[in-house]
């Protein structure tokens, strides 16, 4: 009998070939750094999609596996492949990243260091997606990993399946992702806070396992996505309602800042320069998103 890899790592596509045959080319950058295998879980997506990366689904001398699923969102995807991951770690990474040498070395000394915890790596925005003016801001407004006060203990905001690994004996006791989220939004940190605040998860950070978002959005698209996130907000707070004033507070800071009289004149002298009216728009957006959820839910 083969021994147990020390990784399943657990990607979550649909239908973006391009950021796909990426993410794939990159692990070959760290294949020789742990036993895997990899398991990609196909959330509704055509059959080419499979087909377009199949030159690249073997890895080393990692297994591969590819799941078709029919549409339901990431949490669903997951929870349909978790019961086939082998691996003593769920490593979960997005379809848009690129994997640097290290990833797995970093990820597999902090699980030594620190058994039982969870590990959330260092992700960065891509500097070839920060091309444009707005993307910039966006790289540097995301930038949230010097907020943490202990790197040992994160805290459950930090459950970001771009780049976490996980013991495997949490979803062997029976935790999944609530598959009542659809969206790729708050999904993951609903799990978070569940099992943080509940069963005693903790997350450490791994600042040397980095990989990078290769995701470009313009504003439009980025405002789409906030809204997104502001109906699966909704979600999360009709769950935990005693987070609302945490969740939603900075948007709506931000809103009636621009609302109160100083910004009334502020518009009226044109003092509202590019990066006031994209914060503005995004909160806006995410409010949106909120009470459009809020609606669903009553409905």
């Amino acid at each position: 009998m083969s021994a147990r890899p020390r990784f399943t790592i657990l990607i979550c596509v649909k239908d973006r070939t391009s950021h796909l045959r990426a993410c794939l080319t990159s692990l070959r950058s760290v294949a020789t750094e742990a036993a895997c295998e990899l398991l990609i879980v196909c959330d509704g997506g055509p059959p080419s999609v499979h087909d377009d990366v199949a030159d690249l689904l073997q890895v080393g001398h990692w297994s591969t596996r590819w799941i078709d699923v029919p549409a339901g969102g990431p949490a669903k995807a997951r929870n349909a492949a978790l019961p086939q991951a082998s691996g003593e770690l769920v490593l979960f990474l997005n379809d848009d990243v690129r994997c640097e040498a290290g990833l797995l070395r970093a990820h597999d000394n902090a699980h030594r260091a620190q058994p039982g915890h969870a590990v959330m790596g260092n992700t960065r925005w891509a500097p070839e997606a920060c091309a444009s003016e707005f993307m910039h801001w966006v790289a540097h407004h995301d930038s949230f990993y010097y907020l943490i006060a202990d790197p040992s203990n994160a805290g459950w905001e930090y459950f970001h399946t771009m780049n976490l690994s996980v013991d495997r004996r949490w979803f062997e006791e029976g935790h999944r992702f609530d598959e009542n989220f659809p969206d790729p939004a708050f999904e993951d940190t609903e799990l978070g806070y569940r099992l943080c605040t509940r069963h005693g998860l903790r997350i450490a950070m791994a600042y040397e396992a980095v990989l990078y978002h290769v995701h470009e959005y313009t504003l439009e698209q980025y405002i789409d996505k906030s809204r997104e996130r502001g109906r699966s907000a909704r979600r999360f707070c009709g769950l935990y309602p005693e987070l609302t004033e945490r969740i939603i507070s900075e948007y709506q800071q931000r809103v009636n800042a621009d609302e109160s009289l100083r910004g009334k004149l502020r518009r009226v002298i044109r003092h509202h320069d590019e990066l006031d009216q994209w914060e503005l728009r995004i909160a806006k957006a995410f409010l949106e998103g909120y009470e459009q959820g809020v609606a669903d839910q009553k409905g």
